[in-house]
């Protein structure tokens, strides 16, 4: 009899033990247990991957207090992470498409944060999501910028301290609405001496969540984004898991991409590392600077090609900004009847215009100063030229 209770017992606990593969939200103290829910994989991957793939693409450092972080190699001045890619309305929310090869990895896990000396730099973490950023969209602009370190989601509860961070102004990402949907939004992104204006002139919102399980960004609204096109269509796309790692593809109404499930292991580690203290200079600097890139042939010229573009930009956004502007002040006169009402409404509107052309002309001589500035830094240092004085020395 009490052999046959045994037994019972014995079943009864390995039936529970094949029950308890259950969904559990990770810590943000210690290792964290595995997270089994619907956007894991089969994947025998850990950490240890993420430090491998990027060690060809950048540089590993040892960087308080997030242990190791990565800095890209060759992304050029003023260079800001979710730039050189696409934004993709799809089943999950604005997916970011990029066109970095190692793009897969640093824009659908971990967040990007900014250091006066590195200056941008990546923290490595395991949950994918379509894109970690925060939004603005306002009547002519819509931007995003990359959440920070320590703004972790936590699958089954959100964000750990809220969905609201202070978010420099430098890291803000912005275009004009009619651009956003482009497929090379490089070309359009604003030269940050615009940011503080259009920071004013937006609204902010983190809309990162779950639906069945899956991580969403439904970001800046749909029909915003439709309007600001010229209500084109904004065609949405389904994701599709790769069989193997690497950058996103195209299929038709598909986007195929890498999310493999990454196990936290603490002692795992790059194969280079670069402490901290020993960093050198040319990291990283005030502005941007150079994010550890090395000097490219003809530098000096294409650089200057890049600042025309950024002037060009930094004058149709403002035009577009002043137009807009003035097109909602001609929309409150014609919502009311009274002529002495239609003056204040012109006044405030022309007071308004004023006062934003100051603005521009503050952002016009901020660029200024930082191009010159970058110009200096690409010159070359040409050796003095010896000349022959007719004595010859053994």
């Amino acid at each position: 009899m009490k052999r046959t209770i045994g037994f019972l017992i014995l079943a009864s606990l390995v039936a529970l033990a094949g029950a308890s593969c259950i969904y559990v939200p990770y810590r943000q103290d210690g290792p964290a247990p595995r997270v089994e829910s619907a956007y894991d994989r089969t994947d025998d991957l850990d950490i240890g991957y993420f430090y491998n793939e990027l060690q060809p693409y950048g540089l590993w450092i040892s960087f308080r207090p997030y242990g190791y972080v990565w800095i890209p190699r060759n992304v050029g001045y003023n260079w800001r992470p979710y730039t050189r890619g696409r934004w993709v309305w799809t089943d999950y929310g604005w997916n970011w498409v990029s066109l970095e090869t190692w793009g897969w990895i640093a824009f659908h896990y971990g967040r990007w944060g900014w250091d006066q000396r590195l200056g941008w730099y990546w923290v490595p973490d395991v949950l994918w999501g379509p894109a970690w950023v925060a939004w603005r969209w306002g009547d002519a602009h819509v931007g995003w910028a990359p959440l920070p370190p320590g703004a972790d989601f936590i699958p089954g509860r959100g964000f750990a301290r809220g969905n609201r961070w202070d978010i420099p102004g430098h890291s803000w990402v912005f275009v004009r609405g009619r651009d956003f949907m482009d497929r090379n939004l490089d070309r359009w992104v604003l030269p940050a001496e615009r940011n503080r204006t259009i920071v004013d002139m937006t609204r902010f919102e983190v809309n990162i969540n779950e639906r069945d399980r899956h991580i969403v960004n439904n970001g800046v609204d749909v029909d915003w984004v439709r309007r600001q096109g010229g209500n084109r269509t904004v065609e949405r796309y389904a994701l599709k898991d790769a069989t193997r790692p690497g950058p996103t593809q195209e299929q038709g109404r598909d986007l195929v991409i890498s999310r493999p499930s990454i196990r936290r292991n603490d002692t795992a580690h790059p194969r280079e590392v670069v402490d901290e203290s020993k960093v050198q200079g040319d990291v990283g600097g005030s502005t941007g600077g150079r994010i550890f890139r090395q000097p490219a042939p003809r530098e000096e010229a294409k650089l200057r090609e890049d600042h025309r573009k950024e002037l060009t930009l930094l004058k149709d956004s403002q035009e577009t900004e002043i137009n807009a502007l003035r097109r909602r002040g001609d929309e409150e006169r014609a919502k009311v009847q009274s002529p002495e009402e239609k003056k204040k409404i012109e006044a405030r509107t022309a007071s308004r215009v004023a006062e934003l052309k100051k603005k521009h002309e503050q952002e016009k001589a901020e660029l200024d100063k930082r191009q010159k500035a970058e110009e200096e830094k690409t010159k070359t240092k040409k050796p003095p030229i010896k000349r022959k004085t007719g004595i010859d020395k053994d």
